[in-house]
């Protein structure tokens, strides 16, 4: 079923989950993804939600998916809705059943991060759903990914193994699997506000992830503008 959102997520999302590192479910997945994958640690070994991910599945391929998404999306006044907190698109027909839910309900935002680009035969389906005007989609990627297709519209979020391992190419938001170390920026990429070591933060409260509006990007002040922008924080502080 759909659940309301975790400690991360915080009040405001709710949540569509199902197993994570199964061969069958996540057809994109790196080997460091899978090895990092937090959706095999921690309250994801309870039996109990463990039953519930292997139910979810189940429902997923069934016929009458769509129906059953949109009741449940119905009875809980879903809002916004975070598809696979744990799990994966792992194939067309999954991919197309999400686009009927989505086109169903203009009035809920729906966000996700999927590596199933690296799966060819499922790209197409995906830009489909990328598409739509209540859908944020990102594409997860990592040091042994490769970089994801440019896509309009499509954002593109890098794994973190360790603090060495900065990306290659562009991407728009960066997750940390060791946050010990208070990292706000890499490069000019923003680090995930919950996991730069700092900041409390829940996705309720940030909402960068789903929200339309650019992912802030480091400003670079070189020179002259360096100069210019101690002044105007000198004449901020004056007026204090």
């Amino acid at each position: 079923m759909i659940r309301p959102g975790n400690s991360k997520l915080g009040p405001l999302l709710h949540h569509w989950s199902i197993p994570s590192a199964v061969a069958a479910i996540c057809v994109g997945a790196t080997l460091l993804c899978l090895k990092l994958c937090y959706a095999t640690k921690h309250h994801y070994c309870r039996p109990n939600v463990q039953k519930a991910l292997e139910q979810n599945w189940e429902y997923s391929k069934r016929d009458d998916f769509v129906s059953l998404a949109l009741a449940w999306i119905t009875s809980l006044f879903v809002r916004v809705l975070r598809v696979h907190a744990s799990g994966e698109f792992y194939d067309e027909q999954y991919v197309r059943k999400w686009i009927e839910i989505v086109k169903a309900t203009p009035r809920v935002t729906y966000f996700a991060y999927t590596r199933s680009w690296r799966k060819p035969e499922l790209v197409e389906a995906l830009k489909e759903l990328a598409k739509l005007p209540n859908v944020v989609l990102w594409w997860s990627c990592d040091r042994e990914s490769g970089p994801p297709p440019v896509v309009k519209g499509v954002r593109r979020a890098y794994l973190m193994a360790d603090n060495d391992d900065v990306p290659e190419y562009k991407v728009d938001l960066i997750f940390r699997h060791k946050t010990s170390k208070v990292l706000k920026w890499v490069k000019d990429t923003l680090v995930c506000p919950a996991e730069n070591g700092i900041t409390k933060m829940t996705c309720s409260k940030c909402q960068l992830c789903f929200n339309q509006k650019p992912i802030p990007r480091k400003k670079k002040i070189h020179g002259h503008a360096k100069m210019s922008q101690r002044c105007n924080d000198y004449r901020q502080g004056q007026r204090r």
